[in-house]
């Protein structure tokens, strides 16, 4: 007798707290919202909250935002990148099986109409009639094989397809999935931008989706002038009525300078800011132009170090810059205190993760340490890899931490992709400054620490048959006190391990016009930008 549905409340139920380079969960110690917002800062209203009517869709499209980020996206294509903000910009043009819901941070159904499980790994998937890609091609289940076939060319996102063994098309708005075996993370993977899906025809065709990603999402991409600008237009044959975009374009430009994107929103040049600088939101608060919005978040930022290469082949050299490490003045100098300083190799922001087998700051300690292995500080140097002012300022205070204990370092500055691209070849980097965002730790540690994710996330270099076990473990433990349990397990592994030093659990925060309304923001910064639109 088929199951509908049931074993998916289990998996969402049971298992809602891992990645992307973020239940509604509780704020990390030192992350508690205000009750009442101080003046000039807005924070996340709960589900189901009217704020304010939103504008009637015979009315015909709102005029377009102007949105700035510090970063420029790596790709415009799903599946081309492992990249938040690239993600951030595919949801804008493509939709996958199922997407993640802002507040509780877990999956529901997106091209999926409604979905069977016939077994524990057996799912029956049917897809909404109807759908349209933007190159007027109809949405159906052949559409979905091959797509999940293309991102297998794709190592950033092969693992991120990990839990589909194989699939059948039944008809043409049904397909069968088989995960092989039961898999709590199959909903998150089917909801990550690596298996969005595409027009199969165009995949067949040899279609270039890097200069033309064409997808069923509410916008339509139209242009992209490298290191200046993407350009959305508003898709008018969106099948979600619900979630049918608003305003008429999104032109999102890319300005390094944290102080150049407050004075342009600040002076109306742009209407919604991603990346804010913290300096200025005392600045942004004040300004009843602006609205500021705020929530504990789930992005994790951390130092990797590169096991392969002198001097962290040594791990007791990595746990001596481990202890130099002061996390509390990292935070300050480079985020103006906002967030909360870690040193785990897992973000904290989620159930199961561990602390245990980590090392407090005490730089005497480290120099104590290095004597006793007959380690000489002076011979221990490393270079730091830096991508933005933000790691730049971090890399200083670990400049000044080692200096501390004798240790000489540098700092190399270069831009996302291109420290993406070079920490990927072992033999090329000694450390650099990464963040990673996740929905919940089983798929953050495969992620960062299975050996099957050597050649995309796992840049410490973690090749432990022992991780490799328990974090399959994880993947198919359905008990939730038992999972919890596993995942202590492997925090405490990587924390001992010490190629990944984590430095703080961020606050998702956006700055933005006041007239705008911006109903979501999750706690690891996902958004949707066709759910903006203008007060009237």
């Amino acid at each position: 007798m088929r199951k509908k549905r049931i074993l998916g409340l289990v998996l969402a139920s049971t298992f809602l707290f891992g990645v992307l380079a973020a239940c509604t969960p509780a704020a990390p110690t030192g992350q508690q919202q205000p009750e009442t917002p101080p003046a000039g800062q807005q924070t996340v209203p709960p589900p189901g909250t009217d704020t304010t009517s939103q504008p009637s869709l015979e009315a015909g499209f709102q005029r377009g935002i102007v949105v700035l980020g510090a970063t420029e996206t790596h790709s415009v294509t799903p599946a081309h990148h492992g990249q938040l903000v690239g993600h951030w910009v595919n949801v804008m043009t493509h939709n996958g099986l199922f997407r993640v819901a802002e507040y509780a941070l877990e999956p529901v159904p997106d091209l999926v109409e409604s979905w069977t499980a016939i077994t524990d790994s057996l799912f029956e998937m049917r897809l909404h009639e109807g759908v349209m890609f933007h190159n007027g091609d109809i949405l159906t289940a052949h559409d979905v094989a091959l797509s999940l076939e293309y991102v297998r060319r794709y190592p950033y996102q092969r693992g991120n397809q990990s839990a589909v063994e194989s699939w059948e098309v039944v008809d043409d708005l049904t397909i069968l999935i088989d995960t092989g075996v039961a898999n709590v993370t199959f909903f998150n993977q089917l909801a990550h931008q690596g298996n969005f899906i595409f027009p199969g025809a165009l995949i067949e065709s040899g279609h270039d989706f890097s200069i033309d990603p064409v997808g069923t999402g509410p916008f339509m991409f139209s242009e992209w002038r490298a290191g200046d600008f993407v350009h959305f237009e508003a898709f008018e044959n969106y099948f979600d009525q619900d979630r049918f975009p608003r305003v008429g374009y999104v032109t999102w430009r890319f300005v390094p300078e944290g102080s150049s994107r407050t004075i342009a929103l600040e002076a109306g040049e742009a209407d919604y800011v991603i990346d804010v600088a913290l300096p200025d939101v005392e600045r942004l608060r004040s300004n009843p132009g602006i609205t500021v919005m705020e929530r504990p978040g789930a992005t994790y930022s951390y130092l990797v170090l590169n096991p392969t290469r002198a001097p962290f082949d040594n791990i007791h050299v990595r746990h001596a810059v481990d202890m130099a490490m002061d996390r509390d003045a990292m935070l300050i100098v480079s985020l103006d205190g906002f967030g909360v300083p870690l040193s785990a190799a897992v973000p904290t922001f989620f159930p199961g993760a561990s602390t245990e087998g980590t090392r407090a700051h005490d730089p005497e300690g480290a120099i104590a340490l290095l004597a006793e292995h007959g380690l000489d500080p002076a011979t221990l140097g490393f270079e730091m890899i830096a991508t933005d002012e933000v790691t730049r300022r971090r890399a200083e205070v670990v400049q000044a931490n080692v200096a501390e204990i004798g240790i000489p370092a540098t700092i190399t500055m270069m831009d996302a992709a291109a420290m993406g691209s070079q920490t990927l070849d072992e033999s090329a980097w000694q450390s650099a400054f990464r963040g990673q965002t996740a929905t919940n730790l089983p798929i953050f540690t495969r992620s960062m620490f299975h050996s099957a994710s050597l050649e995309t996330g796992n840049r410490g270099r973690h090749n432990m048959q022992e991780l490799d076990d328990l974090i399959d473990q994880a993947f198919v433990t359905f008990d939730e006190a038992a999972r919890m349990a596993i995942l202590n397990e492997i925090s405490r592994i990587a924390n001992e391990h010490a190629t990944q030093l984590g430095t703080n659990m961020n606050i998702a925060m956006r700055a933005f016009n006041a007239d705008l309304r911006v109903p979501e923001l999750a706690a690891n910064g996902f958004m949707y930008k066709n759910m903006i639109y203008w007060a009237e």
